[in-house]
């Protein structure tokens, strides 16, 4: 492990400082420490009640605002949600400054100049200044960015046990490392999440391939990582069958999730619903074939899509907004593309009846607002039905797309896997759902959403 050169002092250097950094910000940025506008209320549970805290809040502060405005919103993280802006990452390195190995004084960078050195970088500069002897992974930095709570000290305590020459495989994370996957996870992928290169070098550290892992990391195991304990037997089971199609795994992993962790709601007699426990709670890989599990999950899709037996549920709208796009195209003439949101559960089983998938299994996400999913569909000119064509899925805490797929869980600009989507693909609806993907860009793009599929 490579061992970091110490800042030199920079309160002797003839240095450089941002025009807006002047004697009455400094003061200004103190007096902020102790008492945070209501924007910044969050940033200050990681320093409130403790004196010494406030005042390392206050310095590191002072500091970074020398080369950047601390004060103005910046997303310094692709993880996060609303806490990727450097008040909530110094707060939180503030939170452990009786831990630091150096102060923030020492620590210099250079003015920003056309985005460069971009504000990420300095953040992370200065959070190793104050934490790391040894390197740390940048994907890390991602755990300064957490909301205040037990698993955001957990994931803070990871990066100060690497940056003080610790091994990975002691890590107090979700996933158990062994020595081949603590290797691979070092050496992660910069701009991927920290849960994203836990999970690949997972995949890789028990056999899988980079296909399979790629393929995992576009499902809930790419963003979640909780009762590891039995999804690492899945892991194991997809990574030893390599040959599933991986346009299946998405709705195998949303199978197992479903029979063993969803919790039921069943309908009262007289109205009502009550939660019942998942379906199959003692749910094992142990003893499973691919062919048959395949075949489970193809005899689940199907119930989710009859709309009769699905429960109904409704919720509120998530606060994004939809979209209309009137264009012509070559071989379909004047269409209007429409992105609309579904509020109910029998509209997610409508829409999986029509696109042949099982996105009603987000009944319970999208009403507990965790998740929003949108329908995107064009209408031609002269008829009067619109056209399905690619379900989306939202995280709406991180604004992230989660999940993007058309009939048979078929992806934009790949081709089709399965016989029933080669099938598909010989008419029109191809050609609708490469264009689908340049609506979702534009609808992204308004909205200000991100791709994390």
């Amino acid at each position: 492990m490579e061992a970091l050169t110490p800042a030199l002092d920079a309160t002797t250097m003839d240095e450089d400082v941002a025009t807006h950094h002047t004697e009455e910000r400094r003061q200004r940025l103190v007096e902020f420490a102790a008492a945070p506008n209501r924007y910044a209320k969050s940033a200050f549970r990681w320093v409130e009640d403790d004196p010494g805290a406030i005042d390392a809040y206050g310095r590191a502060l002072n500091r970074l605002d020398r080369y950047q405005d601390v004060l103005g919103f910046k997303r310094l993280c692709r993880a996060g949600g609303s806490y990727r802006s450097a008040l909530y990452g110094l707060a939180a390195l503030a939170h452990h400054h009786r831990r630091w190995i150096r102060q923030p004084e020492t620590w210099s960078s250079t003015i920003q100049q056309g985005g460069h050195p971009q504000s990420v970088d300095q953040f992370g500069s200065l959070a190793r200044h104050l934490l790391a002897q040894f390197d740390v992974p940048r994907f890390m930095d991602e755990v300064w960015f957490d909301e205040y709570g037990p698993e955001a000290l957990q994931r803070q305590n990871a990066f100060i046990h690497i940056g003080s020459g610790g091994s990975a495989r002691d890590l107090d994370l979700p996933v158990q490392l062994t020595r081949r996957m603590a290797h691979m996870f070092m050496q992660g992928k910069n701009r991927d999440s920290l849960a994203h290169n836990l999970r690949w070098s997972q995949v890789l550290g028990v056999g899988g391939d980079q296909q399979m892992a790629r393929t995992i990391l576009k499902t809930r195991l790419g963003r979640h990582l909780e009762h590891d304990e039995f999804w690492s037997t899945v892991v194991l089971f997809l990574a030893s069958n390599p040959l599933i199609d991986p346009t299946q795994v998405g709705p195998m992993i949303d199978y197992v999730h479903n029979m063993r962790f969803a919790p039921r709601r069943v309908v009262r007699e007289g109205g009502g619903v009550d939660e019942a426990p998942p379906p199959q709670p003692d749910f094992t890989m142990k003893g499973r074939s691919a062919k048959k599990l395949l075949r489970q999950v193809d005899a689940w899709h199907g119930h989710l899509t009859r709309v009769r037996d699905v429960v109904f549920q409704s919720w509120q709208t998530s606060g994004v907004r939809p979209y209309e796009l009137e264009e012509e195209l070559p071989e379909l003439g004047p269409v209007r593309w429409t992105v609309q949101e579904l509020l109910s559960s029998w509209e997610l089983a409508a829409e999986g009846t029509a696109l042949d998938h099982c996105v009603v299994s987000y009944s319970d996400q999208c009403a507990d607002g965790q998740t929003a999913i949108w329908s995107i569909g064009l209408q031609r000119e002269g008829e009067e039905t619109r056209e399905n064509v690619l379900t989306v899925a939202v995280d709406v805490g991180k604004r992230a797309i989660t999940q993007a797929r058309g009939r048979f869980n078929m992806l934009p600009g790949q081709a089709p896997r399965s016989a029933q989507a080669q099938k598909v693909a010989r008419g029109r609806y191809m050609q609708m759902l490469n264009r689908s993907d340049h609506v979702l860009r534009l609808w992204m793009e308004r909205e200000r959403l991100r791709r994390d599929d």
